[in-house]
């Protein structure tokens, strides 16, 4: 009978150096945040940790409020409406108490809110069972938008990431500004404030690895602002959405590829909402990731990847960084001008990325 083959001893442990002998020249990352990204990880001192406990995510389609049924009957879990008028006339099969409606736009408004209640009331839904959000924090003091909140589960402080995204910001300078918005909440609302009425949208785009990271990275720093203002509650509701920075009229078919890996980045992040662009492929798309994917099966499943991890980290001291210069130079309302030159300067290196081909979009600058 033959001897075992004793595998250990031809193939010891390999030293970073004797890696590192073998990396080409050409083997590297040097994202446009200035982080520095190895070409390799390996097991070292660092202790994976779990950002978030949660493992499943709302399915949300944003329709128009006359496509709500057939959303709703195509497997939406959380509807969204962008009202551009003040004025709005909710259709009377409108799902209000049954599933979460997320409002925005000109007519997300205090009246709206207390349109909602009587017309849960009137169904005989208790105002507990109120979900989704109306977005009436851009328009109306801090204060006003939690009161009008009391007493439902419906967020109505919205820290949108997006604006800050469409203008070309790096991922920490959109990360910065967010958490620079959120101090700006707390400071006006003072000890009134409750977590459980805020979200954040954040746009997920093309850099899978960046924004699984930048997403965990926005946990982390809301909680260390939220720890800083003795906000007992801490949760954080993230509202995750497509980025439209990467769409072009040239090769629409790319757009649904690309979504699915938007898609995987924000359910690997922790999003609790991730919104699909239709009822249709978008909703089928989720679907497909929850129930034969299996991606909501485990909390944070991307924690103890050691990229992952590193990003994380190097995202989140990067803008912690950056967040404090906005404050000590007197909040965002007082470096908005300074940030504009900021994200101008590296809007115009992106641009000038594509348009020499190192930073590849396929469909528009390659194939």
């Amino acid at each position: 009978m033959s001897e075992p083959l004793d595998l250990l001893s031809h193939f010891p442990p390999v030293a970073d150096q004797d890696w590192e002998k073998l990396i080409p020249e050409n083997l590297d990352w040097y994202p446009i945040e200035g982080l520095t990204v190895r070409p390799y990880y390996r097991r070292g001192k660092h202790t994976p940790k779990h950002i978030f406990s949660h493992r499943e995510w709302l399915i949300r389609a944003d329709v128009e409020m006359k496509d709500a049924v057939h959303a709703q009957l195509a497997g939406a879990e959380a509807l969204g409406f962008n009202l551009s008028e003040q004025k709005v006339k909710l259709p009377e099969d409108l799902p209000i108490g049954t599933i979460p409606l997320f409002f925005r736009g000109r007519g997300a408004t205090p009246k709206l809110l207390e349109t909602l209640r009587m017309r849960a009331a009137s169904k005989g839904y208790a105002p507990e069972e109120l979900r989704g959000a109306v977005d009436i924090s851009s328009e109306y003091p801090v204060c006003q938008a939690l009161d009008m909140a009391k007493g439902t589960r419906l967020w109505t402080l919205c820290i949108s990431l997006e604006p800050w995204h469409e203008q070309g910001a790096t991922h920490v300078q959109e990360l910065a500004c967010a958490l620079a918005q959120l101090s700006d909440l707390l400071a006006e609302a003072g000890s009134s404030f409750a977590t459980e009425h805020l979200y954040f949208t954040v746009p997920i785009g093309e850099r899978y690895l960046m924004d699984i990271a930048r997403l965990r990275a926005l946990r982390v720093g809301a909680a260390a602002v939220l720890d800083a203002y003795n906000v007992r509650s801490q949760k954080v509701n993230i509202v995750g959405v497509p980025s439209r920075r990467h769409e072009s009229a040239l090769d629409p078919e790319t757009h649904l590829i690309r979504q699915s890996l938007q898609c995987v980045a924000a359910i690997l992040g922790g999003c609790d909402v991730i919104v699909a662009p239709d009822a249709d492929l978008g909703l089928q798309m989720q679907q497909l990731m929850r129930y034969e994917g299996r991606l909501g099966v485990a909390a944070d499943a991307a924690a103890g990847a050691w990229i992952i991890e590193h990003l994380t980290d190097a995202l989140g001291a990067a803008s912690w960084q950056l967040f404090q210069q906005i404050e000590q130079t007197g909040g965002l309302d007082q470096s908005w001008h300074w940030i504009e030159e900021q994200i101008q300067q590296k809007r115009n290196q992106r641009n000038a990325a594509v348009h020499s081909g190192a930073d590849v979009v396929v469909g528009v600058n390659t194939y």
